[in-house]
């Protein structure tokens, strides 16, 4: 038995709508961010040339801000972005840095929304989607990491998308959508590897225990966000806590 690979790769373009940043008077940018990881570590001035270097600790902060992304179901990770269809083109890659949570659709052209259901739903419906007449799309699903409308497109459609992103962005070193204190806390886990990199695991091991204790608090912080949206109406016997 064989299994021959694809030769093509299904990639659709997904254009963010405009965003705001949030303020940050201290954390302003990835340098300063780099800057305050040197004051910590009390190794003299980062650059190019020191150890470490500015390079390995900017990579650092880049994991750091998707470590706390995956972590946090913030509402700070979700991202809008909108895309057109073709006609009888039914299946579309989903964006690069989506995390497997909520999505919602929506037909802007037409002004109405697409339901997002399981696949198992989904395939019950359109058993075989090459089958069905092309129309608006009023049903898809989310198939890994591809989406798949149905009924296929009659045409140019205008899709709004709004999903959960992972933190790996096209721009690694864009932290603007994250808000300064939580910027600190990538802070602390920068500097535990810092320090786990130069072997001095003590040191590594109190700033990775200062991380975790402040991505408690932001968690805790984020659930009363959220516990407040729904009216004091708990979901689970874990909201609001």
């Amino acid at each position: 038995m064989t299994l021959v690979a694809a030769s093509t790769l299904l990639d659709t373009t997904w254009t963010e709508f405009s965003t705001v940043e949030y303020g940050a008077s201290t954390l302003g940018t990835l340098s300063t961010m780099i800057d305050e990881v040197g004051l910590k570590l009390n190794r003299g001035t980062i650059s190019a040339s020191s150890y470490p270097s500015d390079t390995q600790i900017a990579q650092w902060l880049v994991r750091g801000k998707q470590e706390f992304a995956k972590t946090k179901m913030f509402t700070w990770r979700r991202r809008f972005v909108t895309t057109t269809t073709a006609a009888s083109v039914y299946r579309y890659s989903m964006p690069p840095d989506y995390d497997g949570g909520v999505v919602t659709l929506k037909d802007i052209t037409n002004d109405t929304e697409v339901k997002i259901i399981s696949n198992s739903r989904f395939d019950s419906i359109y058993p075989d989607l090459s089958e069905v007449s092309n129309s608006e799309p009023s049903l898809a699903t989310v198939k890994n990491m591809e989406l798949w409308l149905g009924p296929p497109p009659g045409g140019v459609y205008e899709l709004q998308m709004e999903y959960v992103r992972s933190g790996d962005d096209a721009t690694p070193t864009d932290f603007s959508w994250i808000p300064e204190p939580d910027r600190w806390a990538i802070i602390d886990f920068a500097v535990a590897e810092a320090f786990e990199n130069l072997h001095d695991f003590e040191k590594a091991t109190w700033h990775r225990q200062k991380y975790m204790g402040n991505l408690q608090l932001a968690r805790r912080a984020d659930s009363k966000r959220r516990w407040s949206s729904t009216e004091k109406r708990a979901r689970n016997i874990f909201q609001g806590r």
